[in-house]
Formats: structure tokens, C-alpha cells, sequence
């Protein structure tokens, strides 16, 4: 298995925009990825002052992932208009163990 954790820092003020884009358009197109076995949409707790935001996704495999995403597998997956909402974002793979 592996483990794929988006994270995203979103513009201020914006959260809320992020948050709607995320349940319109990223988690049905993830539930539409062959090989994706779950997933974990997080946000910043309550009263944080944070504006990041994570995806924690979990992949049959690497191939798994390369056909799913395509060629830019390591790239941060963006969609629709996402992009204008974001400051930064990033994206890192681990193999699950134990």
C-alpha cells in the first residue's frame, strides 16, 4: 500500500471556498480512481488560526497510483478553479509497513 498526503494552504479567507470545491470536486473524482482503497479529507481544527488543509489518501500500489493521476504523479492534483485558492501546495508518497 501507499500512502499519498496532499497538503494545501489555502488563501485567507477562502477556506470555506476550499472546503466546497473539495466536496464538489475533488473527493468525487478520488472515488472514481481505480486502485484508491481510502481516503481522509482534514481540516484545520476549530480556533487554530490555520489555513492548511490535507487530503490522506491510500493507493492498492504505486502502479496503482501512475495510472490513476498519469505521468504527474508526484505534482499536487488541482481541479476546476482550485488553483486561485491556493498559496502553496504539496504532495508526498510513503509505502505502508508493519
Amino acid at each position: 500500500m501507499i500512502i499519498r498526503i496532499f497538503r494545501v494552504r489555502v488563501v485567507s479567507g477562502r477556506e470555506q471556498d476550499w472546503q466546497e470545491r473539495v466536496e464538489r470536486l475533488s473527493i468525487p473524482w478520488l472515488q472514481s480512481l481505480p486502485g484508491l482503497v481510502a481516503y481522509y479529507p482534514g481540516r484545520p481544527t476549530p480556533g487554530s488560526g490555520e489555513r492548511t488543509f490535507t487530503m490522506v489518501m491510500l493507493f492498492e500500489s504505486m502502479a496503482a497510483i501512475q495510472a490513476a493521476i498519469g505521468e504527474r504523479w508526484r505534482e499536487p492534483v488541482l481541479l476546476g478553479d482550485e488553483a486561485t485558492l491556493v498559496e502553496a501546495a504539496t504532495v508526498e508518497h510513503f509505502e505502508q509497513f508493519s
